[in-house]
C-alpha cells in the first residue's frame, strides 16, 4: 500500500477516521492486509512518513530515531472482528504517546507485543520492563507509553495485538496491573498463541479457512497464566491452538497426554476437544499428515525428493504406510499422483 506524502494531511488520526478514507472496511470479520514500508521514501522523509503511516493504520503516537541509523520499517496490519494484528518491523526508535495524543486519539483499547527480535524498553504509569524475545508486554492504549524498540542488526519486530479495553477488563480485571512488565512466552500454550497471531497477520486466508477464535480470550489466557491462574480458554479457541501446534510439529507429534499438560487441561477436556468435531486425536493427526503429504507431492520443486522422505517429513513411520493411507483417502498412489496431480480427486 503507497500511503500519500504525510504533509497532505493534517495532524495523525485515529484508525476508524482514517480507514473511511479510502475502501478500507474495518468492519469486516477478516480484512485483507493493508502493508506499509519506508523502502521507496526518500531517506529525508521517512521519519514523517513512518509516523503518519502508523497514526492512519492503527496507533496514534510520535516517533523519533534512536542513535543514527537512517529510519527504516515495515508493517502488515490486519483486523479479526474488533481485533487489530500487525506485524511490525523497524530501526532503532522511540514510540510514545503522551497525555495530548490519548486525549486525541480517544483510544479505548489495550496493546499486547509479542517480541520476536531485538528488545523493547517498555514504561507506563510507573512500571518499566525490558522485554526479550520469548517475552510479551501487555500496555494500556488509554494511558501514555514509551516504547523504545532496538536490537542487534539495528533491527526490531514485534507483533501486536490490539483489543477493545472493556473485552479483555471483564475477562481479566486486575489487567491494568500487568501493564508494561515482561511475561514469559516459554509454554506449548503461549508459543502457540504467538504462532496464530503470526499465520493470521502473513497468512490471513489460513485463520478464516479454519474459524476465527477470540483473540481477547487469547490475551486473557496469557495473562491468567502470568498470574498464576488457569487461561480458561473454552474447547473451541483451544482446538484452533492445538491445530496450529500439531501443523508445526506435524513430523513428531507427542502424545495426547503430554499435550494436554502442555496446553493445561486434562487428557479427558483434550479428547472432548476433538470429540465436538466428530473426530479424535489420532484421526486428526493422520489426516493433517496426508494432506501435508499431497501437497508436498504437488510441489514441483520436489519432484526429485524421493516419497519415502516426504512421508518420513509428515511423519509417518515408513513410506509403505503413507502409501496406504494415502491410497485410502485419495483412491490412488502417491506415485501416480505426483505423475498427474491435475487429474486426480482432492478427496
Amino acid at each position: 500500500m503507497n500511503l500519500p506524502h504525510p504533509a497532505r494531511f493534517g495532524p495523525c488520526q485515529s484508525h476508524r477516521s482514517w480507514a473511511t478514507l479510502g475502501n478500507h472496511e474495518p468492519d469486516l470479520v477478516h480484512a485483507m492486509p493493508i502493508s506499509v514500508s519506508t523502502d521507496p521514501i526518500r531517506p529525508t522523509e521517512r521519519q514523517a512518513f513512518w509516523t503518519e503511516a502508523i497514526c492512519r493504520s492503527f496507533a496514534n503516537i510520535e516517533t523519533k530515531p534512536l542513535g543514527s541509523a537512517v529510519v527504516s520499517g515495515h508493517f502488515e496490519f490486519v483486523e479479526i472482528g474488533d481485533a487489530k494484528l500487525v506485524r511490525f518491523d523497524s530501526s532503532p526508535q522511540c514510540y510514545t504517546r503522551d497525555a495530548r495524543l490519548v486525549s486525541r486519539a480517544g483510544s479505548d483499547e489495550f496493546m499486547f507485543d509479542f517480541q520476536r527480535r531485538g528488545c523493547s524498553a517498555m514504561a507506563q504509569a510507573g512500571n518499566e520492563g525490558m522485554i526479550n524475545p520469548g517475552y510479551g508486554v501487555l500496555y494500556d492504549a488509554r494511558r501514555p507509553f514509551e516504547d523504545r524498540l532496538f536490537g542487534p542488526g539495528q533491527r526490531a519486530e514485534v507483533l501486536i495485538a490490539t483489543v477493545p479495553a472493556a473485552s479483555l477488563l471483564r475477562a481479566v480485571p486486575e489487567a491494568e496491573r500487568l501493564c508494561a512488565r515482561p511475561l514469559s512466552l516459554s509454554g506449548t500454550m503461549a508459543r502457540s498463541i504467538a504462532a496464530w497471531v503470526h499465520t493470521a497477520i502473513s497468512m490471513p486466508s489460513a485463520p478464516e479457512k479454519r474459524g476465527a477464535p477470540d483473540i481477547t480470550a487469547y490475551l486473557s489466557a496469557l495473562l491468567r497464566v502470568a498470574s498464576g491462574t488457569s487461561h480458561q480458554l473454552t474447547r473451541p479457541n483451544l482446538f484452533h491452538l492445538i491445530d496450529g501446534h500439531l501443523r508445526t510439529n506435524i513430523a513428531n507429534v507427542r502424545s495426547a497426554p503430554t499435550l494436554a499438560a502442555e496446553f493445561g487441561i486434562s487428557e479427558r477436556t483434550f479428547h472432548r476437544i476433538f470429540a465436538d468435531r466428530a473426530t479424535t486425536f489420532e484421526r486428526h493427526v493422520l489426516h493433517l499428515r496426508v494432506e501435508l503429504f499431497k501437497d508436498l507431492l504437488r510441489q514441483a520443486s520436489l519432484t526429485n525428493v524421493p516419497i519415502a522422505r516426504l512421508a518420513h517429513q509428515c511423519g509417518f513411520a515408513d513410506a509403505a504406510h503413507a502409501t496406504r493411507t494415502f491410497k485410502d483417502r485419495f483412491g490412488a498412489t502417491p506415485r501416480d499422483f505426483r505423475a498427474n496431480p491435475i487429474g486426480q480427486p482432492t478427496d
